[in-house]
């Protein structure tokens, strides 16, 4: 150890060129790196959301959610099946085994529900797949429009706003949330039907029959390709009036408008009703990349709502963000630089007080160093800066400092003994490097267990022990490597 920090002490510029670069790079991983409000982490649950209108609780069970469950009867590495059936709807939850390979998981899932489609009730709309992870559950900013319009007029608002968000670098997805489903109702009367003897079924079997697209084949020519087909779906509310339900012999016709007590153009039941401040609402959810920094694309949503708001506020809709997680996150930051700043001032008051100005200045340079330093490391791995890391340095920001007092305190007793400086050095660090690095390892031990946790918990605990580990391991190269040379250059001189 005493010929490595002589080493050390007889390359001055290249130590100081290297502690200058960690803090330089250090500092550009803090701007480059992602922020979230929590890592990431899959959940290893995928949602089967499947709509049967008109369907009540029992035959959504027995038409839509049993098929989907035996589809997945032989589906591997799976922990359980949960499924409930609604009115018009159903919903499957599958649930795989930790530390599985997930997106293998989805896919066969995905490939086993569309396979059986064509045993569904043709009704059915097909099923929407939601691959549950960490970004998907909790968005970056939800951008709330409600007032005193309609629901589509809201819908249209949304959709516009929603082309300006997801051009924002590190948006992966907007999703548009409280729209309803328009749908043509058609109210046929019980007695009319009664009268001209048609049943319920033979009316819509009239207006599946008519409301079509029929391909007609295909033809090229020199301008190109051209695919042909005989369009006949319903583009108004006569055409569905005019609907022929049944020609009898006489050469007469049953219309639907025989039959019909009104039509007009409604929505579908909503599932969910969406609403902010006790107003109904649309809802755009801004979700970011695993890349995309939370601060940098909620301080572009904003700028984007800027733009959009004169009008909004010409049609008389507010604009109302919630779920904004950047407020947790500038808390946390808070939270973290208060607590470094004042462990730096009480670390340096301390050491002022018992060793001099010099002493405490060198000491608490390390603090900042080990922070930088842990940046490089955190953003080589793919890790982001989150509550969970931000926890963990505030958690570890009591601990770095110790090894650089433990180094400092015993070249300084050593300069008290009147040895040279050069010595003082050289002896006061050799003589503490193998209790440093053992305490160190025995504090980074204290956290690895963290790390055998398995599923989405343990993924998501495990940014921990790895901060925890990269910030003691910077702070050990500190005291140990570029402390000495700050000794020797700047410390109290005899």
């Amino acid at each position: 150890m005493r010929s490595l920090i002589n080493f050390v002490l007889k390359r001055t510029v290249l130590v100081n060129l290297v502690f200058i670069i960690f803090m330089v790079v250090g500092a550009f991983s803090l701007l480059s790196i992602p922020v979230d409000r929590y890592p990431n982490v899959s959940m290893g649950k995928v949602y089967i959301e499947t709509f049967f209108p008109g369907a009540s609780p029992e035959e959504v069970e027995a038409l839509v959610t049993n098929e989907i469950e035996e589809a997945l009867d032989d589906l591997d590495d799976v922990e359980f099946i949960r499924s409930s059936s609604y009115r018009q709807r159903s919903s499957v939850v599958v649930k795989f085994l930790d530390d599985v390979d997930y997106q293998k998981g989805f896919d066969e899932l995905r490939f086993k529900v569309l396979a059986i489609l064509d045993e569904l009730p043709p009704e059915v709309d097909p099923p929407r797949f939601n691959y549950l992870d960490v970004d998907d559950w909790l968005p970056v900013v939800a951008v709330n429009l409600e007032g005193d319009r309609s629901n589509r007029a809201l819908s249209l608002m949304a959709k516009e706003m929603k082309i300006a968000l997801r051009q924002i670098p590190g948006v992966k997805e907007v999703e548009l949330q409280g729209e309803q489903v328009n749908e043509f109702h058609v109210l046929l009367d019980p007695k009319k039907l009664i009268a001209r003897g048609i049943t319920f079924d033979q009316a819509a079997q009239a207006l599946k029959g008519a409301n079509v697209v029929i391909p007609a084949g295909d033809f090229t020519t020199a301008a190109g390709e051209f695919v042909i087909q005989a369009d006949e779906r319903f583009r108004n509310r006569a055409q569905v009036m005019n609907t022929i339900v049944r020609t009898d012999a006489d050469g007469s016709f049953v219309r639907i408008a025989d039959l019909a007590v009104d039509a007009f153009l409604s929505y579908r039941d909503p599932i969910v009703l969406s609403s902010v401040n006790g107003n109904d609402c649309v809802t755009l959810q801004v979700l970011k990349s695993k890349s995309g920094n939370a601060l940098d694309i909620a301080r572009e949503v904003n700028r984007v709502l800027e733009r959009f708001k004169p009008k909004i506020d010409k049609e008389g809709v507010n604009l109302v963000l919630t779920r904004d997680s950047t407020v947790f996150i500038n808390d946390a930051m808070r939270t973290l630089g208060s607590n470094m700043l004042l462990g730096i001032f009480l670390v340096w008051l301390v050491i002022w007080y018992f060793m001099g100005m010099r002493n405490a200045v060198i000491t608490t340079l390390g603090i900042p160093f080990s922070f930088l330093f842990t940046m490089i490391f955190m953003w080589l791995t793919g890790n982001s800066l989150n509550e969970i890391t931000l926890f963990s340095f505030v958690l570890v920001s009591g601990i770095i400092v110790d090894d650089a007092i433990v180094v400092v305190e015993n070249i300084y007793r050593h300069v008290q003994q009147d040895e040279p400086l050069t010595q003082a050095i050289v002896e006061g660090t050799a003589e503490v490097a193998l209790p440093v690095l053992a305490a160190t390892a025995t504090t980074v031990a204290a956290f690895m267990p963290m790390l055998i946790m398995t599923g989405s918990t343990g993924e998501f605990f495990a940014l921990v022990p790895k901060a925890v580990a990269f910030a003691i391991a910077a702070s050990l190269v500190e005291c140990l490597l570029i402390l000495p040379l700050h000794y020797r250059d700047y410390g109290p001189k005899k």
